[in-house]
């Protein structure tokens, strides 16, 4: 739980209180303070003589509801560096019951001149913000201004008939930027200047799962994940392509498994595991110790890859794309962002779209299926994927009409594996 303290002793002079120099500190659960947002608190808001007591407290709440959302829903309020457009336009959901526009706007702002703080003082995150937005009283918004278009009405966006799984109304504009297209993906993998991102990438596309899953993949598997052996590129059996290595995992407290393609085990074997060994040695130069058998992916210079070094990675692929030349490999990303959660997002939008269109169902009323709803559970993890199902069918037909998805091809998993092998001039 985010606590928030106020510590004596520290120089502040209270507009409205001369006696009173307090200083407001946020802790976690832990009771250890959380740097950034107690320095931005103290520093550039506290101590602008101009600020009374009780506009500092407005601030610290609005700080510290951000960090105790942040906890509760199983981000902790410790990473708020990870925050991206997609988990802060959760948190404006969250607000959305019993608090008005205005009110919703305020909190947009203050969180808002925080991250612009941050940035700002070198505290790395990934929350983009507007320019334009900023220099106009920091009005946070996202680029099109969608973040704030549940409570503006001078807003317009599309509204979908449908719900999303948590019963809200579904907005067209939002759907759009959740999801990568093919045509996209393959760009950003040109864009890419390292093989674990494009490898990482690859097996999110495919397979659908979180990044916290995806970091539990060994580089050599023992146990219930001994299917994973890192082959040498002659010790490949001849019948890993036809074969499904079941993947044993931790997610959400709780023990899953998926069935991992073996031509994508192949994939990474001859590709990417003689460059890990590499970086292994790297590591081992480094440190004085070789990297862990459970960890499958390394950087470059040998670190062991997080979600951190995932996401910046991604993003900076985006920027590349944007600024390459007219025909040169990699130019020409349209779409917004590319995140590790939207290809999660993208592969089960896939997955429903390949059964309605192998059953040509494309376009016609939602028709539920039991034996595809409990794939598509088994693949995200859900306990109950009822309404998701329902969900992805409805947005599928949306996105096909909207031709998003025509241009998928053949097996999703040949398709994904033919995009990294022409990056890689395999």
């Amino acid at each position: 739980m985010a606590q928030l303290r106020f510590a004596n002793g520290a120089k502040r002079v209270s507009q409205d209180n001369q006696a009173d120099t307090s200083m407001p500190i946020f802790l976690d659960d832990h009771h250890r303070v959380l740097e950034a947002p107690s320095q931005w608190i103290m520093g550039s808001v506290a101590r602008k003589r101009s600020r009374s007591n009780e506009t500092l407290k407005q601030y610290c709440y609005v700080m510290k509801r951000f960090l105790q959302w942040l906890d509760d829903n199983n981000y902790g309020c410790n990473q708020w560096a990870m925050v991206d457009e997609d988990i802060f336009t959760k948190y404006i959901d969250s607000l959305c019951t019993g608090i008005d526009g205005k009110t919703i706007e305020y909190y947009c702002r203050c969180i808002g001149s925080f991250y612009t703080w941050a940035r700002k003082n070198e505290y790395r995150h990934f929350f983009d913000l507007d320019s334009d937005a900023v220099r106009h009283k920091i009005q946070l918004a996202l680029k099109d201004q969608l973040m704030l278009a549940h409570v503006r009405s001078s807003i317009e966006v599309t509204r979908l008939d449908f719900d999303t799984p948590m019963g809200k109304k579904a907005l067209h504009e939002q759907e759009v930027e959740m999801f990568v297209t093919e045509r996209n993906h393959k760009i950003i993998l040109a864009a890419m200047n390292d093989i674990v991102y494009q490898i990482i990438a690859t097996i999110l596309w495919v397979t659908g799962l979180r990044p916290r899953d995806l970091f539990q993949l060994p580089y050599r598997g023992k146990e219930q994940n001994n299917g994973f052996i890192p082959y040498d590129a002659d010790e490949i059996p001849d019948d890993l392509d036809q074969q499904e290595i079941t993947y044993w995992f931790r997610s959400k407290g709780k023990h899953r498994s998926i069935q991992f393609p073996g031509l994508l085990w192949r994939a990474i074997c001859e590709l990417y595991i003689p460059v890990r060994r590499e970086r292994a040695d790297l590591h081992f130069a480094k440190y004085g110790i070789s990297p862990s058998n459970s960890a499958l992916f390394l950087a470059a210079n040998g670190e062991i890859v997080n979600a951190d070094r995932l996401r910046h990675a991604f993003s900076k692929a985006v920027q590349k794309s944007r600024a390459l030349p007219l025909g040169v490999a990699g130019h020409g990303f349209t779409g917004r962002k590319y995140t590790p959660r939207m290809l999660r997002h993208s592969c089960a939008t896939y997955f429903v779209y390949e059964h309605l269109k192998r059953n040509k169902l494309l376009g016609r009323p939602y028709q539920y299926d039991p034996s595809v709803d409990d794939r598509l559970r088994r693949m995200l993890g859900h306990e109950d994927v009822g309404t998701t199902y329902k969900y992805y069918v409805h947005l599928v037909i949306r996105f096909h009409n909207d031709d998003l998805l025509r241009d998928l091809k053949n097996s999703h998993v040949n398709q994904a594996l033919s995009a990294l092998l022409e990056v890689m001039n395999y």
